[in-house]
């Protein structure tokens, strides 16, 4: 099973989520990987411990959740996870010599800020969070609480089929879906930039599909990227010029662009041919 802990590494609760985590894992036997995962308990704050932070995204970058683990054990001991002095000392306590020197460059600020707009996007904001695929389990809650939580998580991912006694295995959405429906939720959220974040790896691999090219177009429009958003629009059409909703979006773009002419005759065609569109 695997086991991701969202946390504030500076929030005191965080060290209590760890200890009754371990234990309730002690308690009911499931073999278990933590991964440790960025949440900031106050975003906007100067102060807040993003390197911290960043040492644990860089720690599993170089050795995966062993080296993350120690590191995350190392942080929740420390006197002061705020001062980088003490985070280089943290690096080198852990068995990771290098961190200290990684957290002077920018490396792995990419990924964290990657990690916090995902977790945005799950709606993951009480630190400390324990997530199992889509299971969600928020704050410290006593090992027995998480226990259950645990061997509900699991169970969750095997249903019984009822006719046959057969065992059906409900497996994971693929890597770029699940990624895709992030950038959904961020411009839900009304953080189009943030959405446009996550599209970023999705466009350079697969720009020209139509599920992509329709959610980069919303950002852009959310964010008044006017012109990026009808040229992914008009592209889209030069493939695709049955697609509906693209033709709709093209038009309220063109709108907002001040052509109201080209507008309304894309969007009496999308009209035509989806009705509800009218």
């Amino acid at each position: 099973m695997r086991i991701e802990m969202w946390a504030d590494v500076a929030n005191p609760w965080t060290h209590v989520a760890a200890e009754r985590l371990r234990v309730a894992l002690a308690g009911t036997g499931v073999a278990a990987e933590i991964v440790w995962r960025p949440l900031l308990t106050e975003p906007a704050d100067p102060d807040a411990a993003r390197d911290a932070l960043r040492l644990l995204v860089l720690a599993e970058e170089h050795g995966g959740a062993a080296l993350q683990g120690r590191v995350a054990a190392e942080l929740l001991a420390s006197h002061d996870v705020r001062d980088r002095a003490e985070l280089a000392a943290v690096a080198e306590r852990s068995g990771f010599p290098g961190g200290g020197a990684a957290l002077a460059s920018d490396a792995g600020r990419a990924r964290l800020r990657e990690l916090l707009l995902i977790g945005k996007a799950r709606g993951i904001t009480i630190s400390p969070t324990l997530a199992v695929g889509g299971e969600l389990l928020e704050f410290a809650m006593s090992p027995a609480t998480i226990g259950e939580f645990l061997r509900e998580a699991g169970d969750s991912a095997d249903s019984g089929d009822s006719a046959s006694g057969a065992t059906v295995r409900v497996l994971d959405l693929p890597a770029e879906v699940e990624r895709l429906r992030w950038a959904e939720e961020l411009i839900a959220l009304s953080d189009p930039l943030g959405a446009l974040v996550l599209l970023e790896p999705l466009l350079a691999e697969h720009g020209q599909d139509p599920n992509i090219r329709r959610v980069s177009a919303s950002a852009y429009f959310a964010s008044a990227q006017l012109g990026r958003a009808r040229k992914v629009l008009e592209a889209t059409l030069d493939d695709y010029p049955a697609d509906s909703y693209a033709r709709l979006m093209l038009g309220r773009t063109l709108e907002r662009q001040g052509l109201a002419g080209e507008a309304e005759k894309h969007r009496r065609l999308a009209a035509a041919m989806t009705p509800e569109y009218a």
